[in-house]
C-alpha cells in the first residue's frame, strides 16, 4: 500500500508530456512518470522520452485531426475505479465525515471521494476538465451544520413560513392543494392521523423559509430538522398522498441544502410509495371527486418534475418508469374553479394558472427525455445525431407550448419566475447535448473550423457548435436580466445560479483556447455580465461565492483588454484529451480525482 502511495505521489509531482518511446512503439497506456514510466519499470526496459521539437500550440495544430478519431481502445484504457474504491458518502450534520461540501447543483464538486456519482451531464463534469488546479476544487469542508436558531413551541410560529410558501414555492411546484392544506393548519378539517402530516407541515414551513429569504438565514435549517425529527421509519410501512408530498418536498430541500444524495434517496423512496398507491395510473372505474383525481395527477407529476430535474442535475441514470404510466398530465384550471363540491371538472382555462408551469415542465421532460438518454448512452453521439434530435424534440415542445405561455409571452408577476426558470431549463439541456463538440472543436485549432474530424459531418459540427454558444449567450442575459429586475430572493438566485453558472462555463472554455477570436469580445461580455450576477448574489447564497471565485480564477487572465491577452492555452491535447473523455463521456472513465491535478483548458 505504501508502495503504491509512493508511485502515485511521484507521478503527481512530475509528469512528462508524451508516452515515452518505449510506450508508443508498442502502443500500450504510458503513465508518462518521471524518471522512469511504471511499464518500463516493471518490464525492466530503457525509459526514454523524446524531447519535444515544436511549440504546444503548434503541436495541438498538427495533431488535432487524431484527437477525433475516438479510439475505442484509447478511450477505454482510461477507465479505473475511484482512489477510495467507492463514490460512498456522508451528507449527515455534526457527524464525523459528513462536512464535506457537496453543492446540491452538481457544478462545483471536483472531488469524486464522498461526493456520490455525477455524471457528463452534470456541472461539474466540465468544471473538472476546465478547472484542474486544486484550488478550483470544492470537494472542501462544509460550514459549519447551523444551530436551530429558535425553539418551535407553537404550531402559530410557523405561520408566516407557510404564508410564505404559498407566495413563492407553491407557484412552481403546486404538490399540495393550498386550501385543504390551511383548514388542516387550522383545524377547520381534522388533519391527517400519523406523523406523516407533522413531517409536511414542518418541510413546507422550511421550504417557505428557505425560497422567499433575501438575506443569509438559518430558520430553515431548524423548521427541517424539526420535519426531520417527526419521520421514523415507521412511515415507510405505511403509504398515503400525504407521505409522498413529505418525501418529495424533503427531497428537493435536501438538494437544496447541498445534500443531493440525501435527495435522491428519498426521491426514490417517494417515487416507490407513489407507484405503491396508484398515482402512475388513472382508473376510469373509480367515481372519485374530481378535486382527489386531480390532486394524484399533481402530486405524481410534480415527483415526475423534481426527479427527472435531479436526474439530469446529478446526469445519473434516466430511471423513471415511462412504461405502464397513464396518468393525465393536471388540468390547467384555476383553484376556485375545483372544489370538494366541485362534480364535474371544470373546463381548462385559456390563460397561466397555478398549474401551467407543471404542465410545460413535465411536458418538456417527456419530449426530451431521448437527447438525455442519448447523452450518457455507450456509443458515443455524433454531432448530427444531436441536432437531429433537438429538432424533432425541443423545437416541436416550444411549438406546442399555449400562447399564454410561449416564451415571449408576457406572465403576471405572480407566475414570471416559474415562466423564467423554464426559459433557462431548455437552453441548459441544449448546452449539454452540444457541449462536447463544442469543446473538441475549441481544442482542435486556435482557429475555429479547422482540423475537424474527417469522419463527422462538419455542417453539423457547426450547427452543434453554434446552438451552443447561441443557448449559453441567452441564458445568461435571461438570468441576469430576471435577477436585476425582479424580487431577489433565495429561490431565484438557486435556480439563476444553477443555470449561469453552466451556461458562462461554455465562453469561458472558449476564451481560453482562442483569446483572439472575432467572437473573444462577446465572450468577454457573457462572462463580466455573469460575475456581476454572480457578486450580488454572494450575500444572499454561499455557493454563488465559490462559483464566482472559480470564474474569476479561470479568466483572469483573459478578460483584460485585448492587447494585454496572451495566446491560447499552452496545455497539449494529449493532456486535454485525458481530462474530456471521462467527463464528456463518464462510462468511459470513472475515476476523476486524477483529473482534478491536471489544468486541461
Amino acid at each position: 500500500m505504501q508502495t503504491d502511495q509512493t508511485e502515485e505521489s511521484s507521478r503527481v509531482r512530475a509528469c512528462a508530456r508524451r508516452a515515452c518511446q518505449e510506450c508508443s512503439r508498442k502502443k500500450s497506456k504510458c503513465d508518462r512518470a518521471l524518471p522512469s514510466c511504471s511499464s518500463c519499470q516493471k518490464y525492466r526496459r530503457v525509459c526514454n522520452y523524446e524531447r519535444p521539437d515544436k511549440t504546444p500550440l503548434t503541436r495541438k495544430y498538427n495533431t488535432a485531426p487524431q484527437v477525433f478519431t475516438w479510439d475505442r481502445d484509447i478511450m477505454n484504457s482510461l477507465e479505473s475505479p475511484p482512489i477510495s474504491g467507492s463514490f460512498e458518502w456522508d451528507e449527515r450534520n455534526g457527524q464525523p465525515g459528513g462536512q464535506k461540501f457537496v453543492d446540491g447543483m452538481g457544478s462545483l464538486t471536483s472531488d469524486v471521494d464522498g461526493s456520490g456519482y455525477l455524471g457528463v451531464a452534470s456541472g461539474a463534469a466540465l468544471l473538472r476538465m476546465t478547472a484542474g488546479h486544486k484550488e478550483h476544487r470544492s470537494g472542501t469542508a462544509s460550514p459549519r451544520a447551523s444551530i436551530i436558531p429558535f425553539a418551535i413551541t407553537s404550531l402559530s410560529a410557523l405561520d408566516g413560513y407557510i404564508d410564505d410558501y404559498f407566495s413563492l414555492y407553491h407557484r412552481s411546484y403546486p404538490i399540495i392543494h393550498e386550501a385543504t392544506f390551511r383548514a388542516q393548519f387550522m383545524e377547520v378539517i381534522p388533519r391527517p392521523s400519523g406523523n406523516a402530516w407533522q413531517v409536511l407541515l414542518y418541510v413546507v414551513a422550511a421550504l417557505g423559509a428557505w425560497s422567499t429569504a433575501t438575506q443569509q438565514a438559518d430558520a430553515h435549517t431548524g423548521l427541517f430538522e424539526a420535519a426531520k425529527a417527526r419521520f421514523s421509519i415507521d412511515l415507510l410501512e405505511t403509504g398515503n398522498l400525504v407521505l409522498v408530498q413529505a418525501l418529495t418536498l424533503m427531497s428537493n430541500y435536501a438538494q437544496m441544502g447541498n445534500k443531493p444524495n440525501s435527495s435522491y434517496n428519498y426521491y426514490g423512496l417517494a417515487r416507490r410509495i407513489a407507484m405503491g398507491i396508484g398515482l402512475h395510473k388513472e382508473f376510469s372505474a373509480w367515481q372519485l371527486n374530481p378535486l382527489v383525481v386531480e390532486m394524484r395527477r399533481r402530486v405524481w407529476w410534480c415527483l415526475y418534475a423534481f426527479d427527472v430535474g435531479s436526474i439530469i442535475t446529478f446526469s445519473r441514470p434516466f430511471d423513471f418508469p415511462q412504461t405502464g404510466v397513464d396518468v393525465e398530465l393536471p388540468t390547467n384550471i384555476h383553484d376556485i374553479d375545483l372544489t370538494t363540491s366541485t362534480t364535474q371538472k371544470p373546463q381548462p382555462a385559456d390563460e397561466t394558472t397555478l398549474y401551467s408551469h407543471l404542465r410545460a415542465q413535465c411536458s418538456f421532460h417527456m419530449a426530451t427525455c431521448n437527447i438525455y438518454e442519448r447523452m450518457i448512452s455507450n456509443s458515443l453521439p455524433t454531432a448530427g445525431e444531436m441536432t437531429a434530435l433537438d429538432d424533432i424534440s425541443i423545437g416541436p415542445w416550444l411549438k406546442s407550448l399555449p400562447h399564454y405561455f410561449q416564451p415571449h409571452a408576457t406572465q403576471p408577476p405572480k407566475y414570471a419566475f416559474c415562466h423564467a426558470t423554464l426559459q433557462w431549463r431548455y437552453r441548459n439541456l441544449r448546452i449539454l447535448a452540444y457541449r462536447p463538440f463544442l469543446v473538441r472543436r475549441a481544442m482542435s485549432s486556435s482557429e475555429w473550423g479547422q482540423n475537424q474530424d474527417n469522419s463527422e459531418d462538419l455542417d453539423s459540427i457547426d450547427i452543434a457548435f453554434e446552438r451552443c454558444l447561441d443557448a449559453s449567450r441567452e441564458s445568461v442575459e435571461l438570468i441576469s436580466s430576471f435577477w436585476f429586475n425582479n424580487s431577489q430572493t433565495m429561490m431565484a438566485s438557486w435556480y439563476g445560479l444553477y443555470f449561469l453558472f453552466q451556461a458562462v462555463l461554455i465562453p469561458i472554455v472558449c476564451l481560453r483556447n482562442n483569446p483572439r477570436s472575432d467572437l473573444a469580445g462577446a465572450w468577454r461580455d457573457q462572462i463580466h455580465e455573469s460575475i456581476r450576477v454572480l457578486e450580488s448574489m454572494t450575500r444572499l447564497n454561499p455557493t454563488a461565492s465559490r462559483c464566482l471565485r472559480v470564474v474569476t480564477s479561470l479568466t483572469q487572465a483573459y478578460i483584460s483588454s485585448e492587447e494585454e491577452i496572451n495566446g491560447p492555452t499552452q496545455e497539449s491535447w494529449q493532456d486535454q484529451l485525458t481530462g474530456l473523455y471521462p467527463m464528456m463521456w463518464p462510462e468511459l472513465g470513472s475515476d476523476f480525482a486524477p483529473l482534478d491535478r491536471i489544468n486541461i483548458l
